[in-house]
């Protein structure tokens, strides 16, 4: 399974907490991190510490270059978009949120034809959606945290979700992803679940490095397993 480890805003407005948690979703096995783009006042002035500038970006990803981990991230604006080519970003994201929100910002990030992870939430109608062949997109369940006896799933196999933005209590609900033919997850990541801030609401259902080590290696074995049962049980025909 390929996961994003999602480090903002969870790192509390403080560029050294995030290169920690750059570093420590690198060693736990993480595929990418992610940060989100928004303005000092976009989403609620209380959120203003969270704003990551142009050159808060540069320093974050040349940080996850130094490491060994691809880094990318969510613009909720055309200039932030622009930072994001600019930076040479290997891959774009479009929040759940903006399919509504954001129409026309979806369509210019699309346009840029770069490899896009796109969140759907639960409840949008897919139909609705224009697909593209350099999109992943993600099952989104939209509430933070999410309780497991709230949590629905689409088929992976028969539907256009290739995994999901992971926004539960714990792994399960990732690692029942992962073995009914999810092959991608976002989650959040946090140092400390003990960091419960009103405008970091993502904590509680964020995954520590020992969870996210623990979700790579088992999702690992279930692939193995996967593709031993194909070929020790292939299907026979009539």
């Amino acid at each position: 399974m390929f996961i994003i480890s999602e480090i903002f805003p969870q790192h509390s407005g403080s560029l050294g907490t995030a290169e920690q948690m750059i570093l420590q979703s690198k060693m736990a096995g993480a595929d990418a991190v992610k940060v989100q783009l928004y303005t000092a006042t976009q989403f609620g002035a209380d959120r203003a510490y969270l704003e990551l500038d142009y050159e808060g970006l540069k320093r974050l990803k040349n940080y996850a270059d130094q490491v060994g981990i691809e880094l990318f991230a969510t613009p909720f604006t055309e200039e932030k978009l622009d930072w994001c080519m600019d930076l040479k970003l290997p891959y774009l994201k479009v929040a759940a949120r903006m399919h509504e929100e954001m129409p026309e910002l979806v369509s210019r990030i699309m346009e840029k034809n770069v490899p896009t992870f796109v969140s759907v939430p639960e409840d949008y109608n897919t139909d609705n959606l224009k697909i593209h062949d350099h999109a992943t997109y993600l099952y989104c369940i939209l509430k933070y945290p999410t309780r497991l006896d709230e949590v629905s799933m689409p088929d992976f196999e028969n539907s256009i979700f290739d995994g999901i933005s992971d926004h539960t209590l714990g792994n399960a609900a990732a690692l029942y992803a992962s073995a009914h033919g999810a092959t991608h997850m976002e989650k959040h990541f946090t140092l400390r679940k003990s960091f419960q801030y009103k405008t970091e609401k993502a904590h509680l259902g964020s995954m520590t490095a020992d969870e996210l080590a623990d979700l790579k290696n088992t999702t690992r074995e279930f692939e193995i397993l996967r593709d031993a049962i194909r070929e020790n049980n292939p299907v026979k025909r009539a």
